[in-house]
């Protein structure tokens, strides 16, 4: 397959460290259909290829991803999709089954993150092993605010526990690889002209191990959450995803169709860019 939207090459110093990196940089690495086909035919290019021990996952530009591309003709496309509960459904049950050969490549693979880490690009680095990430970093589930909910984001709760995925979700807000490192989110967030060496050395201190073993210790760990339940609960949040496509999704892709996307995330956005927090009153006590 000839990569368009992505780079996929070998380290020069050590082959065993393999380099896959989103390649849209005028578009912020935009995840369009064309680049998802080409990103997963290259994890099984990765998988075959008894040289590579470890994949670092990264992107070219100003930023990591910034989720989904929704071209200015989808809004027809995506309506269509979105209305139909079944057809959405399969479509996102078969997505998800497609982020599960990251989850289950015998190698460990590192997400570098820096800039926008945005929605679907959240669902890349769900599937990741390790997370490095900038410090300046900035990860939002904003596709949550309108169009739809998890899926492989669902596994967000293991990572940062209960009360901050709902928090994240809750507010659409966006948070810094700092607090992404310290809810859990991340492994790691160091100051962004390090980013590149710190993933590097992560993939040359983990390439130390045989393959073999690398390979156990990623499918015992995983099958931990397996025995928990993981892949039905994936599935399950399709259902989810689908009610919130067809019943919200809908909605803005209607409003989309007549004032274009553009116009249409700046309407949703307005509310965030405008809050102000707002200081109370004290309450005065009696005594």
């Amino acid at each position: 397959m000839e990569y368009r939207n992505i780079i996929l090459e070998k380290d020069e110093i050590d082959k065993r460290i393999a380099k896959l990196t989103l390649n849209r940089p005028e578009k912020m690495n935009a995840m369009s259909d064309a680049l998802l086909d080409e990103l997963f035919d290259a994890v099984e290019q990765v998988d075959r290829d008894e040289e590579i021990v470890v994949l670092i996952i990264k992107g070219a530009g100003r930023a990591f991803s910034s989720g989904y591309e929704l071209a200015p003709a989808a809004p027809d496309r995506a309506q269509e999709v979105v209305t139909r509960l079944g057809q959405s459904h399969r479509h996102l049950v078969w997505t998800v089954e497609r982020y599960l050969r990251l989850w289950n490549l015998r190698k460990p693979t590192i997400a570098q993150v820096h800039g926008y880490c945005l929605s679907g690009a959240m669902e890349l680095i769900a599937m990741c092993d390790i997370v490095i990430a900038a410090e300046d970093a900035q990860f939002a589930h904003i596709a949550g605010r309108d169009i739809g909910t998890l899926r492989t984001n669902g596994l967000y709760p293991l990572f940062m526990g209960i009360r901050r995925t709902k928090e994240l979700l809750f507010t659409g807000d966006f948070i810094d690889g700092k607090t992404a490192e310290q809810w859990g989110l991340i492994n790691k967030a160091v100051p962004v002209d390090e980013l590149e060496e710190e993933a590097y050395d992560m993939a040359r201190r983990i390439v130390r191990i045989p393959l073999e073993l690398l390979s156990y210790h990623k499918a015992a760990t995983n099958q931990y959450y397996e025995t928990l339940g993981i892949h039905s609960y994936l599935m399950d949040t399709c259902h989810y995803a689908a009610s919130a496509a067809a019943e919200i999704g809908a909605t803005f892709f209607q409003k989309a169709k007549e004032k274009g996307l553009k116009e249409s995330f700046a309407a949703r956005d307005l509310p965030w860019r405008e809050y102000k927090r707002i200081t109370l009153p004290k309450q005065r006590t009696e005594k």
